[in-house]
């Protein structure tokens, strides 16, 4: 199997939850944990991480992705394993349980995927740009790039640092999946479930 299909098969369920994630926003539900991280502290006037970054975010990104992989290791755990699709010892990190493996595994790609994009929204703040927005001219093309890759990339760094996965499997993950965080966005921008790219 390729390591393009490895990576592949490692981010279904954290990609899965990111759109789930942007329905439940969209949609409103889980209100209640619709809190700034930040907790509205400011640092030199100006937001740590604004208000988009909440915790029914962390909440949504780490529990959904651990119950989409404890779905996607319960239906094709051992088809991954067989077909050396699998890239990390799942029954390993799940204490012999394929299952658990699974979900414990994508609970640390969704942690990382929302700490991937914290450092970003804080430099954002700092530059005084709009929440959800990525600001104009080359800061704006550099903040839109950036935009794709931080979650991709902190999710892969994270998981790599807890479980064993080459980092050639990284750099593939980091260069595919980004690829792909731009094509979901695209589509849900259409879909009108994002307000913007």
């Amino acid at each position: 199997m390729s390591e393009v299909g490895r990576a592949f098969w490692l981010a279904i369920p954290v990609a899965v939850c990111g759109i789930l994630h942007m329905v439940v926003v969209r949609a409103r539900l889980l209100s209640v944990l619709a809190r700034p991280i930040d907790g509205g502290v400011t640092l030199g006037g100006l937001p740590v991480f604004g208000p988009n970054k909440t915790w029914r975010g962390v909440v949504v990104m780490i529990a959904g992705s651990a119950l989409l992989g404890a779905l996607q290791g319960a239906l094709g755990g051992d088809w991954a394993a067989r077909t050396r699709v699998a890239a990390t010892g799942f029954a390993a990190a799940g204490g012999g349980s394929v299952v658990l493996g699974y979900a414990v595994v994508n609970a640390v790609f969704g942690l990382g995927y929302v700490l991937g994009e914290l450092p970003n929204s804080f430099l954002k703040r700092r530059l005084e740009i709009t929440a959800g927005r990525t600001g104009a001219g080359l800061v704006g093309g550099f903040f839109f790039l950036l935009d794709q890759a931080d979650s991709v990339i902190a999710a892969f760094v994270l998981g790599a640092l807890v479980y064993p996965m080459s980092w050639r499997l990284v750099g593939v993950g980091v260069g595919c999946l980004t690829g792909l965080h731009l094509l979901l966005n695209a589509a849900l921008y259409v879909a009108k479930v994002r307000k913007n790219l």
